[in-house]
């Protein structure tokens, strides 16, 4: 059984012919993007309360994607509204993400025009000194938690058991679980490597997402994954 949660494919660590690759936050085909605001403030705590431990020195930005494509926000005409026609303007830093200060109070909506259907969002944590291609571990970590947060913030009555189990058994520490992170070209291999320990890690059938090994004690928060691309 497949659990998707946030843009994290998790299955039964033992799984085989594994294709996790499917959606974030998805936006329904022929709609425009509409995010709730409430989402984007989970993000944020979950990522101040795991930061101090995982990720000191990173920083918590959003992407936007479609299908196994991101999209720079520069272009997209984002904005923060809300039900009484009020707008606010989003920043987008160098790389074409979305990074967000402080949020209003209130029920806001991050929305883009019509172009932007069928684009979904990520949120992604990075050190400065590191990139997607060779990244710290514990960023990956604190990656999860924020995407598990937003998960619960959006989950329905229905998908709350399925997150109450997954929380029961260890959440993204649990060893009973593949946590795999989607990338935009298909890789040609990915390894992690720290405290003496080098690990290849398992792809995804159509190489488009790799295993990260946020269970493994072995690995510090320091470790390194990187990637390769074909």
């Amino acid at each position: 059984m497949r659990m998707m949660v946030a843009g994290l494919a998790m299955m039964p660590a033992d799984a085989q012919d594994i294709e996790p690759d499917g959606p974030d936050i998805v936006v329904t085909a022929g709609k425009p993007l509409r995010v709730d605001a409430k989402l984007l403030r989970a993000a944020q705590r979950r990522f101040a309360e795991d930061r101090p431990a995982h990720a000191p020195r990173a920083t918590l930005r959003f992407e936007l994607w479609r299908g196994y494509s991101r999209i720079s926000a520069t272009d997209v005409g984002l904005a923060l509204t809300d039900g009484a026609g009020g707008q606010l303007p989003v920043t987008i830093d160098g790389d074409g993400r979305v990074v967000f200060a402080t949020l209003p109070a209130g029920r806001w909506f991050l929305t883009a025009p019509a172009q932007s259907q069928g684009m979904h969002l990520r949120p992604i944590v990075l050190s400065s000194g590191t990139s997607v291609e060779d990244r710290r571990l514990g960023d990956l970590r604190a990656q999860c938690r924020v995407m598990v947060a937003m998960a619960k913030a959006d989950a329905s009555l229905l998908a709350m058991p399925l997150i109450g189990m997954f929380d029961a058994i260890g959440g993204c520490a649990s060893k009973r679980f593949g946590f795999y992170h989607p990338v935009e070209h298909p890789l040609a291999s990915a390894t992690a490597t720290g405290a003496g320990v080098m690990r290849t890690l398992r792809l995804s059938v159509t190489s488009t997402s790799y295993e990260a090994p946020l269970s493994d004690r072995n690995l510090p928060n320091d470790a390194r994954v990187r990637l390769a691309y074909r």
